[in-house]
């Protein structure tokens, strides 16, 4: 099959700008230049009432990146040097960048061979292992929804809560994704995502924002997102903080964009099924719970080993079919965290070596996807061939 016209993206930053209109964007603009607010304006706390609208939240608070929505409630809930955060290691890296920044231990988990989120059952076993040990506290759990497939968060939260520990879900991937019909941003006892370009919800640079349902939480965040600034006094600062205000152009362009989310997300679920029905059983695909809703942030398939991904990776840009290995590198490989790295993780370390992403986002038009499904059979073919 010849390659189509079209432009084949692996993401798609800028069509929804045009489905949205260009002129309310620069219309959009143009007010926040004329009344001056230029960070934490009025489309700030728009977008704070927003998107806890549409999780069905009882807050959220806009900051600067997802990575700052992973280190505002850890402040919140006090993490220090001598804690222990248990955190997945296939992903990237900012879950377990946030404990460390604090000073806290981050303790990683392995992967569920099936939905390749957190597996709860190395949970327990991590937790066993540190409480064993005795040297930290059991303080949180960060689980992360990779690709936009939501965690195991009933199982999740009954381990952490047995331990007294506090649940974060790491839901930059992952917004628009549900569990067992409660939207993301509404499952875990806080939530933070991403703004990032690429995600599903995406800015036009970084940007996040935590979700809660607790007031006080809610107040802590809004004091550390400005250097933990008092409310009564503005050069009181009454706690360690940081500078992560969201500014108001990336609000109002999310405000836009939010306006679209739910057909982009529908969009991309019948994306992601055509992948699931069409290719072939060669490829291993991601398995989403039962009455769960991934928010398709990224569609990846694993090979049969690293040899098979890397001829793969090299065949699809042969092709002109971007795709990329996410993520080559598990957390507690990299050289920053190697000191931490102490349990074995024989699933994560599989996936690493296996999994390749292909073109996904709700602009993906279908001859772009006939020729995607065709390429990855073609491989699938002569790899199947080989074995036989």
């Amino acid at each position: 099959m010849n390659k189509p016209d079209c432009p084949i993206n692996l993401f798609d930053v800028q069509s929804s700008q045009k489905v949205i209109g260009q002129e309310k964007f620069l219309k959009a603009f143009e007010k926040i230049l004329n009344h001056g607010g230029y960070c934490q304006g009025p489309e700030t706390k728009e977008l704070d009432a927003k998107l806890a609208e549409f999780s069905k939240a009882g807050y959220c608070v806009t900051c600067s990146s997802g990575t700052d929505a992973l280190i505002l409630p850890l402040m919140a809930w006090g993490v220090k040097e001598g804690d222990a955060v248990f955190v997945s290691s296939f992903t990237f890296v900012a879950s377990a960048e946030a404990p460390a920044i604090l000073g806290a231990t981050p303790v990683f988990v392995d992967s569920d061979p099936e939905t390749w989120d957190m597996d709860p059952k190395d949970l327990e076993r991590a937790i066993d292992a540190v409480k064993k040990e005795g040297k930290l506290n059991l303080k949180a759990v960060i689980a992360v929804d990779i690709f936009g497939n939501p965690c195991d968060y009933d199982e999740i939260k009954r381990i952490a809560h047995k331990h007294g520990m506090k649940v974060l879900s790491d839901s930059a991937q992952g917004y628009g994704s549900e569990y067992k019909g409660v939207r993301s941003g509404n499952i875990a006892d806080m939530t933070s995502t991403s703004f990032y370009p690429t995600k599903p919800l995406a800015g036009y640079g970084d940007g996040g924002a935590v979700f809660t349902n607790s007031e006080a939480e809610r107040d802590l965040m809004v004091s550390c997102r400005v250097h933990g600034m008092s409310p009564e006094d503005h050069y009181d600062n009454v706690r360690m903080g940081l500078n992560a205000r969201m500014d108001s152009f990336q609000a109002a362009v999310l405000l836009l964009k939010l306006t679209v989310l739910e057909q982009e997300l529908i969009e991309r679920e019948k994306v992601a099924q055509r992948y699931n029905n069409e290719l072939s059983s060669y490829f291993g695909k991601q398995k989403v719970l039962d009455n769960c809703k991934s928010a398709r942030a990224l569609y990846t398939v694993t090979c049969a080993n690293n040899e098979d991904r890397e001829e793969l990776l090299s065949f699809l840009k042969e092709n002109g079919i971007p795709c990329g290995a996410y993520y080559p590198r598990p957390v507690n490989t990299q050289t920053a965290y190697q000191k931490w790295n102490t349990r074995s993780l024989p699933v994560c370390e599989k996936l690493s070596k296996t999994v390749l992403s292909i073109p996904m986002h709700p602009y993906l038009t279908k001859e772009a996807q006939d020729y995607v499904i065709s390429k990855m059979n073609e491989f699938a073919a002569k790899k199947n061939s080989k074995a036989a």
